[in-house]
C-alpha cells in the first residue's frame, strides 16, 4: 500500500515540476560542459535531445565544435571555439535553444570568436536576455577541470559570474566526501529526477518514502 502511495506522490511531484521546467534544447555542435557550476559527463548528454531545467537562473559553459571549409580545396577544418559563459533566466520560458551563426568559412570563425554572435531564444524563437564572457583558461585537453574553474570564476565578479553556483558547489563537494548522497547524484539517476530536483517538495518526499522498516511496521 505505501509503494502505491508513493507511486501516487512520485507522479503528482513529477506534474508540479513538469510544470515550472524548462528543456534545454541540445544542438550536435554545441559541447555543453558546465550547467550551473557542475561539470556535464558525456554519459548524461550521450543520446539526449535536451535537458530539464528549474526556472529559474541558470549558467553555462559551452563549446562550438563544427567542420568548415578551408583555403584549400577539400580539406575541411574542425573549429572549435573559445569555453562560452552565459548566463539567462529561464523563467517564463517552455524551452531554451542556442542559435549559432553561420560557420562555413575560416573568415566566420574568427568572426564568430570575437563577438560571440550566438544567440539563445525560446520556444517562440524570442531572443532571450543573456550576460556573456570567455573563459579564457579553459584547456580543451583537460575538460575535468572545468568545474573548478568555473568556481573559481563564479567568485571573480565577473560579468556573467554567478556566486550562488561556486558556494553550492563547494556544499556539493563537501556532502560527497562525508560520503552522503548529495542532490545532483538522485538528479541524474533518471530524467524524472531532473524535473524533480527542482520542486521542493521532494526531499520532504524522499525522506517519508525512506521511513526505517521497524517505524513502518510500527504505524
Amino acid at each position: 500500500m505505501k509503494v502505491c502511495h508513493a507511486l501516487v506522490a512520485l507522479a503528482s511531484l513529477s506534474l508540479m515540476a513538469s510544470a515550472s521546467a524548462t528543456s534545454l534544447k541540445l544542438s550536435p555542435d554545441v559541447d555543453v560542459l558546465v550547467i550551473d557550476g557542475k561539470l556535464m559527463s558525456g554519459a548524461i548528454l550521450k543520446g539526449a535531445e535536451s535537458l530539464e531545467l528549474d526556472g529559474g537562473q541558470h549558467q553555462i559553459l559551452f563549446q562550438v565544435s563544427k567542420s568548415v571549409h578551408s583555403a584549400a580545396p577539400q580539406t575541411p577544418l574542425l573549429y572549435h571555439s573559445p569555453a562560452f559563459i552565459v548566463t539567462f533566466n529561464a523563467q517564463g520560458h517552455r524551452s531554451v535553444s542556442f542559435v549559432l551563426p553561420s560557420l562555413d568559412s575560416e573568415k566566420e570563425t574568427v568572426q564568430f570568436t570575437h563577438v560571440m554572435n550566438y544567440q539563445l531564444v525560446n520556444e517562440q524563437g524570442r531572443q532571450i536576455k543573456t550576460q556573456r564572457d570567455v573563459l579564457n583558461v579553459f584547456n580543451p585537453e583537460q575538460v575535468a577541470d572545468a568545474e573548478k574553474l568555473m568556481m573559481t570564476y563564479n567568485l571573480s565578479g565577473a560579468r556573467a559570474a554567478v556566486p550562488s553556483f561556486a558556494k553550492n558547489n563547494a556544499e556539493r563537494k563537501t556532502v560527497m566526501a562525508r560520503k552522503m548522497p548529495s542532490q545532483i547524484e538522485i538528479t541524474y539517476l533518471h530524467p524524472l529526477w531532473t524535473r524533480l530536483a527542482a520542486n521542493a517538495g521532494i526531499e520532504q518526499f524522499l525522506l517519508w518514502f525512506k521511513l526505517p522498516v521497524k517505524q513502518e511496521q510500527a504505524s
